[in-house]
């Protein structure tokens, strides 16, 4: 095939959102989109055993992993997508697209595989939304300067240059109480101290490292040292290399924020256990709660739950919607857990909740109930 695009008709191939069966195939991009609903899905033309017998852009399309770098996030469209947009897609389609967006950061044959493994740390503790906000930081630090960047550091003071040294060099050179105790743990020291210091900058939402340090037999001291040579780094960016500090969200973002990161988190973690059609009802169950609790809030009407954490509203939510579509079995302590929390401590909170809104004293619309009509 010489055209850049051919149409699809294979019964046996499926759009995994709509269940269409006809697609526009583009060789250069490597990717699929069907017909009907615009879903893009990871396409592949040809294996590496092809690639010796083919030449020109089909074959150029056997070797991509990724979707084009130049689209910043975009691939599932010509338009980046609005977080109201995102919202209104299934979770299926939400998967993908916080796939793509993790592909287009570059190939999977990164040149830098210790970037790419604090990236699936990042990924697995905080989500893919939180890890793609991230992403430019974990570079930073997993990865060394450009040639361009290299002549900017030899011409400054040698003790200049040092503040421009690879973190993660640094941090994986340290004494054996401060570095990890495989490569794997060091990765996941860099990865907490990138979600703490993205908290601390504005970019995310603040994280609890109390949470993960038991986990994995890591130390305050490890994480509050990473920081400190990665702040080290960044700061001599900024001053040196004119790096343009990252936007902040406005604190008025945070909540709305927290809801996208959270919801994106346990979506992921339920997809392990749920079926795509449950877990579709799941998450249209749980936004018609939050929308009955005003949450996150829209600037005009102040969310019923504002005086809570939003994890919890969350958690809370998601496993009332669970509870209410006979899904719950064995999934309190996951959900809990995606949030960042304690089984009980959801459960009992899910009580409290539901007395305080049979007794009057916070009038919550039955979000919480066990049965809610949509």
């Amino acid at each position: 095939m010489n055209n850049k695009t051919n149409k699809q008709e294979d019964r046996k191939d499926m759009c995994e959102d709509c269940g269409g069966d006809e697609f526009t195939t583009n060789y250069v991009r490597a990717e699929k989109v069907c017909d009907d609903c615009g879903l893009v899905a990871v396409f592949q033309v040809y294996t590496a055993s092809d690639d010796n017998r083919n030449h020109g852009e089909e074959a150029t399309a056997g070797r991509v992993n990724t979707f084009g770098k130049t689209d910043k996030g975009t691939a599932l469209g010509s338009k980046p997508l609005s977080k109201q947009e995102i919202r209104g897609l299934s979770p299926s389609a939400r998967k993908a697209f916080f796939r793509l967006r993790l592909m287009e950061r570059g190939t999977v044959r990164d040149s830098h595989p210790f970037y790419g493994k604090v990236m699936n740390q990042m990924k697995s503790l905080y989500g893919s939304y939180s890890a793609i906000r991230l992403e430019h930081l974990a570079r930073m630090a997993c990865t060394p300067l450009t040639p361009e960047e290299s002549e900017i550091r030899d011409a400054l003071k040698s003790c200049d240059q040092k503040r421009l040294a690879m973190p993660k060099q640094s941090i994986c050179r340290q004494k054996d109480d401060l570095k990890g105790d495989s490569e794997e743990n060091n990765a996941r020291i860099i990865a907490i101290a990138l979600a703490e210091i993205g908290g601390d900058l504005q970019i995310t939402s603040k994280i609890d490292r109390r949470y993960d340090l038991p986990r994995f037999g890591l130390t305050d001291k490890q994480i509050l040292t990473a920081k400190t040579i990665i702040m080290k780094h960044y700061k001599a960016r900024v001053s040196f290399l004119g790096v343009a500090p990252p936007r902040r969200i406005d604190p008025s973002e945070l909540r709305d924020d927290d809801v996208d990161q959270v919801t994106a988190h346990l979506e992921e973690n339920l997809s392990t256990t749920l079926s795509d059609a449950d877990l579709d009802a799941v998450h249209r169950n749980a936004a018609y709660r939050l929308d009955l609790l005003c949450e996150p809030g829209d600037g005009v009407q102040t969310p019923l739950t504002v005086n809570t954490n939003i994890r919890m509203v969350v958690a809370c939510v998601y496993y009332a919607a669970l509870q209410s579509l006979d899904l719950a079995d064995g999934l309190l302590n996951r959900v809990a857990s995606t949030c960042r929390l304690t089984g009980s401590g959801v459960s009992s909170r899910l009580e409290q909740f539901r007395d305080e809104d049979a007794s009057g004293k916070l009038f919550v619309d039955g979000a919480f109930e066990d049965f809610v009509q949509l």
